[in-house]
């Protein structure tokens, strides 16, 4: 049986002196902790062999310790902080001590038709194309058009689009709904969607979560609006260019664990066998080690 991976979600301790952490009004304030062993009873439960952790700040400490406490069950994602100017001294120093596989960018601050290499992370994007570590990637056009460019330039580069390739200004559009959930009231399908089919045509290495439909539909589970999105990103970047992923803990309560999982059968359920194990976990797999 292929292996199932659980492409993206969040980890954390209660705020303390060993485990610094940024701190979220509502969805995660300071005493607020999603620890490592009870996502494993729950990916036990849902059949889920592997999980993609991503820290809610570029703080790696408590990420180093899940990758510790359980190998070969987790893989690292680390945030990178374009306010530190975390730059390739400081990206090297991170690694020494955490095998972060890749690097989460809230955008690339860049401005319309900006010279991409001057960017201030333009030298960390190179070390991660020459090393193998993956883009997960968080912006709105203006970004994305940036991200375009480097990806020609950098043709090596492998980069993720979280949450179905949606592009909102992560830090003004975000809200926050009755379950504590990330919210955005966003027009579906979004109008920026024919960019991102655009761009999975011309770049090969470029990759889309499937996950985060809770936080745009307008509807209850199982998300009926984002049918229509789901064939588009099948059609646009194929099922070997998809990763599933649930967004823990967010969806703990609704819709819950499995069902966000089980999402990939409701709204594409025409994939072939290949296909969903693709989805599910094989994809991943030629991401990341475990």
């Amino acid at each position: 049986m292929s292996k199932v991976v659980d492409a993206h979600l969040h980890l954390f301790s209660a705020v303390s002196e060993k485990f610094p952490r940024t701190e979220y009004p509502i969805m995660a304030e300071a005493d607020r902790e999603e620890l490592a062993e009870k996502l494993l009873v729950e990916m036990a439960n849902a059949g889920v062999d592997h999980a993609i952790v991503v820290p809610l700040s570029s703080d790696d400490e408590y990420l180093h310790e899940v990758l510790t406490k359980f190998p070969g069950r987790f893989a690292g994602v680390g945030v990178f902080d374009h306010s530190n100017l975390d730059g390739v001294k400081g990206i090297e120093k991170r690694l020494t001590k955490t095998r972060l596989q890749g690097l989460r960018f809230f955008g690339l601050e860049a401005t319309v038709d900006c010279d991409v290499t001057k960017l201030s992370c333009y030298q960390v994007l190179e070390l991660m194309s020459e090393s193998g570590m993956v883009v997960w990637f968080y912006g709105d056009l203006v970004q994305l058009a940036a991200l375009k460019k480097i990806m020609t330039l950098l043709p090596k580069l492998k980069v993720v689009l979280n949450h179905c390739g949606f592009l909102p200004n992560m830090h003004a559009e975000m809200q926050i709904d009755k379950y504590r959930r990330p919210h955005f009231d966003v027009q579906l399908p979004p109008v920026d969607l024919p960019v991102v089919e655009q761009m999975a045509s011309e770049y090969s290495n470029l990759y889309v979560h499937f996950s985060g439909q809770y936080a745009f539909t307008h509807n209850e589970y199982p998300y009926s609006d984002f049918t229509e999105i789901a064939q588009r990103l099948h059609s646009s970047f194929g099922a070997k260019r998809m990763l599933m992923a649930s967004d823990w803990p967010w969806i703990e309560f609704e819709p819950g664990y499995a069902k966000v999982l089980n999402l990939v059968d409701v709204l594409l359920p025409n994939l072939t066998a290949a296909e969903r194990d693709s989805v599910r976990g094989l994809t991943a797999l030629t991401l990341f080690s475990f």
